[in-house]
């Protein structure tokens, strides 16, 4: 006999998947740059993404990014466990605004929400997200806490794990649970790619790795409290990293942009492209998040920690 589900459980099984909310501006056009601009970059518009969405939903502490280019939009983790669906809006070239189309809860092989050190999603890249097919994009994030990488669906419900290096997989190598699998990216020709945000336990250099056990030194810059936060592989092949320094209130706040290349010899060859310095005019706050939007142009987000006194910045610029 046909089994018919209740009512009342067909819509507990709706909410589930349904999105916290519908396409609304959350944005603010603002500035971060007061001064000179700086050689290597040029900015095309910032906006400040509100704490909270008119129903209730909290926009706070993205830490990552990815552009589906299928789907136009723009996807944002946050330490939380919560996945936003994000698109922009262009004038002349330029980002003037940023409606929140929907929001979903990042959900275990069970469907139930992530929790506590099993949310603290850092990095992100998206799978067809240029394959000219809408609805089978997947996503693909990083995590702290529990050095984890896995694929979700659109709608944040988990596909499967992937398997880790023996080093990435035992949290006792890195150097605090804080600072574990910052960024993630998927490279044309080296597959998925990760590194943590400082060097892991017992190491000076920090390292760049793929998920078959290969390595490669990164060199990061020379600023005291810097740490890689963002990474994103280039249908060339190319890499842009983004690291970002912050020791105290009296020291200023950098973020350094750098492009990577494997060599012949098998080196990852880095050089700088921008340094954004908050004492050469530059109003900066928390950045985590970056993603390649088309061309040379790029998105660039701040991690505001839940906090009154930062804000969550979405930043748009061509190198």
């Amino acid at each position: 006999m046909k089994r018919v589900l209740h009512p009342a459980v067909l819509l507990i099984l709706l909410l589930l998947v349904m999105p916290l909310t519908l396409a609304k501006n959350i944005s603010t056009p603002t500035t971060i740059l007061f001064g000179k601009e700086t050689q290597g970059i040029r900015p095309l518009g910032v906006v400040k993404l509100r704490a909270k969405g008119s129903d209730g939903v909290l926009i706070t502490g993205i830490s990552a990014l990815a552009w589906d280019q299928d789907e136009e939009l723009l996807y944002g983790v946050t330490d939380k466990g919560l996945l936003h669906h994000l698109h922009p809006s262009f004038g002349s070239g330029k980002l003037v605004a940023v409606d929140l189309v929907a929001t979903y809860k990042l959900r275990n092989k069970h469907g139930k929400r992530l929790k506590g050190k099993h949310r603290d999603s850092e990095g992100l890249f998206v799978i067809n997200a240029g394959n000219g097919i809408q609805g089978d994009s997947e996503l693909v994030i990083s995590f702290e806490k529990i050095p984890q990488i896995i694929r979700f669906t659109q709608q944040g419900e988990v596909i499967e794990p992937y398997s880790l290096p023996s080093i990435l997989a035992d949290k006792k190598n890195y150097s605090t649970t804080n600072q574990m699998l910052e960024a993630v990216t998927l490279h044309p020709e080296k597959g998925i790619l990760t590194i943590a945000q400082r060097p892991m336990k017992g190491r000076k250099n920090q390292r760049l790795y793929a998920l078959n056990g290969e390595s490669w030194e990164y060199h990061m810059e020379k600023h005291k409290g810097n740490g890689v936060s963002a990474m994103e592989a280039l249908p060339d092949g190319r890499i842009l990293f983004m690291e970002r320094a912050w020791h105290s209130l009296l020291s200023p706040l950098i973020v350094t942009l750098k492009e990577g290349r494997f060599s012949a010899d098998g080196k990852l060859q880095l050089k700088v492209i921008a340094t954004l310095n908050s004492s050469k005019g530059w109003a900066l706050d928390n950045f985590e998040g970056l993603t390649r939007h088309k061309g040379q142009r790029f998105f660039m987000v701040s991690d505001d920690n839940n906090s009154l006194l930062q804000r969550t910045l979405l930043f748009y610029f061509e190198l």
